[in-house]
């Protein structure tokens, strides 16, 4: 286990009391892109949320460990961002910003790195500008800009995390993604499996036998300075003979039970990608410092359900 990313460090933990440790901060709903496998929560709805909010938020939740901020594309609102880390690190807060980088320059990563920004996220999907630019409909030179700013933060020493889906349109190419992932510089790669997203309309899910291809393809393959995160597996992994090993990790799932999602308009999800459910809102008296004491009903059900649409799509009822 890489023993000094207090970010990751959280997910190595099998959760056993809950208590909120971790906050997904939705800083703004709105994107540049388009993606549709994206589940943010009513997305390019106009909410946001200010530095100095989260900032208020944060301090009155004394268990936090690490604060994520995320979108829509979170950079829209860069200065909040950078305001929200720099109170967290002297906090000694973990953070994470999600991005899908297009939108960072030298002077941002930079200032990020000075303001102790733990890791920066950046998806990463494709091995070239062509194939980005035809699943994206986004033109190609956006690809050479988010390439450019990969080898930035690693030129700064921001600890980089790229994440690619495993889904229908990445399950041929992992391996050759991992390689262009370490050509670029980075050595954590994050492999997230795809899910049912009922909500979104969205089934372009990775088949079991895809999923375990790659899974064992990439680990065969991983560069002895690579560190492969393999998240929404843990509820499955045993069944399908994968094992954590050094440099390898099927990081166990702390949301719901760990860590809440904050959208900007107040409202506190469950999990804003396997399971948005609302229960509660901060400004209408949803206390976060106390939600596990007080347990909504609908936090209740899925502390004792504990539903994985992860394990359903890939282990359908009966099967």
């Amino acid at each position: 286990m890489q023993q000094d990313n207090k970010y990751k460090s959280l997910e190595l933990e099998k959760p056993g009391v809950y208590e909120l440790e971790g906050l997904e901060v939705g800083v703004t709903s709105n994107c540049n892109f388009r993606c549709s496998y994206c589940c943010a929560y009513e997305r390019n709805d106009g909410n946001s949320i200010s530095a100095g909010e989260v900032i208020r938020i944060i301090d009155e939740i004394p268990t936090l460990r690490r604060v994520r901020l995320s979108g829509g594309e979170v950079t829209l609102k860069y200065e909040d961002c950078e305001a929200i880390i720099a109170h967290c690190s002297a906090k000694g807060i973990a953070t994470q910003l999600n991005t899908n980088a297009s939108l960072l320059s030298r002077e941002r990563i930079h200032s990020l790195q000075e303001a102790g920004l733990t890791n920066i996220h950046i998806s990463f999907n494709f091995t070239d500008r062509d194939r980005f630019a035809a699943y994206y409909g986004i033109h190609p030179l956006v690809y050479d800009k988010i390439v450019e700013n990969i080898r930035l933060c690693v030129e700064y020493k921001l600890e980089t995390v790229l994440e690619t889906l495993l889904f229908a349109e990445t399950q041929h190419n992992m391996t050759a993604i991992s390689e262009r992932v370490y050509e670029l510089g980075v050595r954590i790669h994050e492999i997230q499996n795809s899910i049912v997203m009922d909500h979104r309309g969205w089934n372009a899910i990775a088949s079991r036998e895809a999923l375990v291809r790659s899974v064992e393809e990439l680990i065969a393959n991983r560069k002895p300075d690579t560190e492969l995160y393999f998240t929404c597996m843990d509820r499955f992994a045993d069944k399908l003979g994968f094992r954590d090993q050094p440099g390898v990790y099927f990081s166990h799932c702390v949301d719901g039970k760990k860590q809440l999602h904050l959208h900007g308009n107040g409202d506190i999800l469950i999990c804003e990608l396997c399971h948005p459910v609302v229960i509660g809102n901060v400004y209408e008296g949803t206390s976060l410092n106390r939600i596990y004491q007080n347990r909504p009903k609908a936090l209740e059900a899925f502390l004792k359900e504990l539903p994985c649409p992860a394990y359903e799509a890939l282990f359908p009822a009966g099967s």
